[in-house]
C-alpha cells in the first residue's frame, strides 16, 4: 500500500466518527473523494450508506448522481442505498443535467441494478437533451443502456444522430463503448457503422487506438454480421494490433484471433496474430488440461496445479473457433462445423425455448442443454435433452460440488456457471443411483450444448 492509500485510510477511519454530522453534499463529496483516490474503506462505505438513505429527501440531484456514480465506482452495490436514490431521482430527473443523466445511467448499469422507473425516466430525458451531451456522455449512455439489456428504438436512433454529428470528437475508447452498445443490443445504423469506421481508420493510423477498443469493435460488426466493413476495419487494425504487442492481452487476443479466423482474413499481421495466440495461450493451456487428466492423479493437487496454470497464462476462453481444435485434442467428439448433429438442432430448440427471447447474455438467462447415459456394472441411468439454467446446484451434496471445482484466470467465481451445474448434477444422480464410489468406473455419453 502506497503511503498515500494508508493516509486516506487513516482519515478514512476518522471520517467515520463524523458521517452522522454531515450534510447531503458532504457525504456526496466524500463518497467522491474515496472513489476518485480509489480507496475503498467498507465501515466508512457502510456507515455513508445509512446516512445517505436517512438523509435523502434533502438531498440534490447532483449529490445523488455523485454518490450513485462513486459507489459504481467502488463497485460496492448498496441496493438499499441505489433503491432509494433511485426512487429520489424519479421526483428530479428533469433538473438532472446531462452529465448528471449520464453518471446515474452508468452508476445503476455498473452495478446491475435496471431501476426501470428511473431508466424510464432517464431515457425521456436523454431525448429531450441530447443535443447537449458531450462523446463520453453520449457513449456512456449508450454502454448503460446496453449494460442494463434495455432496448428502445427512438432512445437508440437519437443517440445515433448525435454520435454522428459529433463523431469526430471522440476517443478511441468512446467509439468502441458505443460500437459494442449497439451490437450488444442488436441495433445496426449504416450511417452511424460508416461513421464510426471512418474515425477509427483516422485513430488507427494515427496511433491512437488501444487494443481493447480494436478488438471490441470488430466483435461488435462480427456480432452485427456486417462484413464487408468488419474486413475493411481488419486490414487496419490487426497490424496495429501487432505493432503495439496488443497480444500480451489474453482477452483482446482471443477476440480478435477468433474473429480473423472465422472470416479467414489474410492481412499484414494476421499471421503473427495467430502463432502469438497458439503459442502464448492456446497450447499451454491445452497443455495444463492434458496434464491434469491423467489417470491416477492426485486430482486435487491436480487442480491446484491447473488453477496456477491457467491464472499464469490468463486465458479466458479458447474463443467460438479455436474451441472446437481444443476440443477435439482433447478427446471430446466434435461435430464438423456448420453441420448439426439431430440432438444439437434438438437441444438449441429446449435452449430457445427455456428462454422464450432472446436476450442479452448474463448468467441468469445463459443455459446449458444436456442428456446422459451412462453405465456401471450393468446398471444404466439415463436423462432427455433437458435445459439447466446458470444458478446454485440445488440438492447437489459439497463433496460433489469439490468434484468440479471452478478455474477462472481472472479470479471470477464460475459456481454458478450452467455448464457446471449441470455436471454437478449428473453426478449427484449416478451418486444417489449407483452408490458414492461409483464415479471411476462410469462409462456411457454425455451430450453438453451450451
Amino acid at each position: 500500500m502506497l503511503p498515500s492509500d494508508k493516509a486516506m485510510q487513516a482519515i478514512a477511519s476518522m471520517v467515520v466518527a463524523k458521517v452522522q454530522e454531515m450534510n447531503p453534499q458532504d457525504l456526496s463529496r466524500t463518497a467522491w473523494a474515496f472513489a476518485t483516490a480509489r480507496i475503498k474503506h467498507e465501515k466508512l462505505l457502510d456507515e455513508l450508506g445509512w446516512e445517505v438513505m436517512a438523509k435523502i429527501d434533502d438531498f440534490g440531484n447532483q449529490d445523488l448522481s455523485n454518490t450513485s456514480w462513486a459507489f459504481a465506482k467502488m463497485g460496492v452495490s448498496n441496493a438499499m442505498m441505489m433503491t432509494a436514490i433511485g426512487k429520489k431521482m424519479v421526483s428530479i430527473v428533469k433538473d438532472l443535467i446531462p452529465q448528471d443523466l449520464a453518471n446515474t445511467a452508468w452508476a445503476f448499469a455498473t452495478l446491475g441494478l435496471p431501476d426501470s422507473d428511473l431508466m424510464d425516466q432517464v431515457l425521456l430525458e436523454v431525448i429531450s437533451k441530447v443535443g447537449e451531451f458531450t462523446t463520453q456522455n453520449l457513449a456512456n449512455t449508450a454502454w448503460a443502456f446496453a449494460k442494463l439489456g434495455l432496448w428502445n428504438e427512438r432512445l437508440m436512433q437519437t443517440l445515433a444522430h448525435a454520435v454522428v454529428r459529433k463523431i469526430s470528437d471522440f476517443d478511441a475508447q468512446g467509439l468502441a463503448n458505443v460500437s459494442w452498445s449497439y451490437a450488444v443490443l442488436g441495433f445496426t445504423s449504416r450511417k452511424l457503422s460508416d461513421a464510426i469506421l471512418h474515425a477509427a481508420m483516422l485513430k488507427i493510423e494515427a496511433a491512437d487506438f488501444g487494443v481493447q477498443e480494436l478488438a471490441n469493435v470488430a466483435w461488435s460488426w462480427d456480432v452485427t454480421r456486417e462484413d464487408a466493413r468488419l474486413k475493411r476495419f481488419l486490414q487496419a487494425a490487426v497490424a496495429r494490433f501487432v505493432e503495439v504487442e496488443g497480444f500480451t492481452d489474453a482477452v483482446a487476443t482471443t477476440d480478435l484471433a477468433n474473429i480473423v479466423a472465422r472470416h479467414s482474413v489474410q492481412c499484414r499481421g494476421s499471421d503473427q496474430l495467430e502463432r502469438e495466440f497458439r503459442s502464448r495461450f492456446l497450447q499451454p493451456t491445452v497443455h495444463a488440461l492434458q496434464s491434469c487428466s491423467k489417470p491416477g492423479s492426485d486430482t486435487a493437487h491436480m487442480a491446484e496445479e491447473l488453477e496456477a496454470e491457467v491464472k499464469r497464462i490468463g486465458l479466458t476462453s479458447f474463443g467460438f473457433v479455436y474451441v472446437r481444435e481444443v476440443a477435439k485434442t482433447l478427446g471430446f467428439k466434435i461435430a464438423d462445423s456448420g453441420k448439426s448433429p439431430a440432438w444439437v438442432v434438438q437441444a438449441r430448440s429446449h435452449a430457445e425455448a427455456q428462454l422464450e427471447e432472446w436476450r442479452i447474455p448474463g448468467t441468469e438467462n445463459i443455459v446449458t442443454v444436456i442428456s446422459y447415459e451412462l453405465c456401471y456394472r450393468g446398471a444404466t441411468l439415463s436423462k432427455e435433452l433437458t435445459a439447466v439454467p446458470s444458478g446454485w446446484a440445488e440438492g447437489v451434496h459439497d463433496e460433489v460440488k469439490a468434484m468440479l471445482r471452478p478455474v477462472d484466470a481472472r479470479g471470477w467465481s464460475c459456481e454458478s456457471y450452467s455448464e457446471r451445474v449441470a455436471l454437478l448434477q449428473l453426478l449427484e444422480a449416478a451418486r444417489c443411483e449407483f452408490g458414492d464410489d461409483c464415479i471411476a468406473e462410469l462409462t456411457g455419453r454425455v451430450r453438453l450444448y451450451h
